[in-house]
């Protein structure tokens, strides 16, 4: 229709890092990781990482798996974009464990995404983490509003199909 924003949607799996200055859904589902968005409030738009560990060891491959490789270069691609980092604005989720299952890891991960946007001067607007839930995310690259869903079956194949087709 005419008028009407055309939304891209992308689905975030663990060890991702999405960008989008157009406008878009990106989709994801976590557990005991954590799934990070970045918005520009000026700009209006947005992007989403999901990190399922803390930081890289000093023998491991760096990887978007990593809060201290994902963070950054998400927030690198919003510098590039012409970002000013006082723009922008941060919302964490996840780091849940059902039944104890890597409750330690995932509250490292939390510790270290919150240590992360702090040194960046990034702040934090809302977080939903914890608990033994996981979470279905669908975040708004256009607006920065998010939708999160709170549930004990995180598999993508749990997503209702609209949300992942066309």
């Amino acid at each position: 229709m005419k008028g009407q924003l055309q939304f891209y949607r992308c689905f975030v799996h663990a060890g991702h890092v999405v960008f989008s200055d157009k406008p878009s859904l990106a989709l994801s589902v976590c557990g005991n990781g954590v799934v990070v968005t970045i918005w520009d409030r000026a700009r209006r738009f947005g992007g989403m990482a999901h990190c399922i560990f803390p930081k890289s060891g000093p023998r491991q491959r760096r990887t978007n798996y990593h809060a201290d490789v994902a963070i950054p270069l998400l927030v690198r691609q919003f510098i590039s974009s012409s970002s000013r980092i006082n723009h922008l604005e941060a919302q964490v989720f996840g780091g849940g464990s059902l039944r104890g299952v890597s409750e330690k890891r995932a509250a490292r991960t939390l510790k270290a995404v919150r240590h992360i946007l702090r040194r960046m001067r990034i702040s934090v607007v809302s977080e939903d983490v914890g608990g033994a839930v996981g979470r279905k995310i669908i975040f708004n690259t256009f607006s920065g509003d998010t939708v999160v869903y709170k549930t004990k079956k995180v598999r993508l194949t749990d997503w209702a199909p609209e949300y992942l087709t066309g």
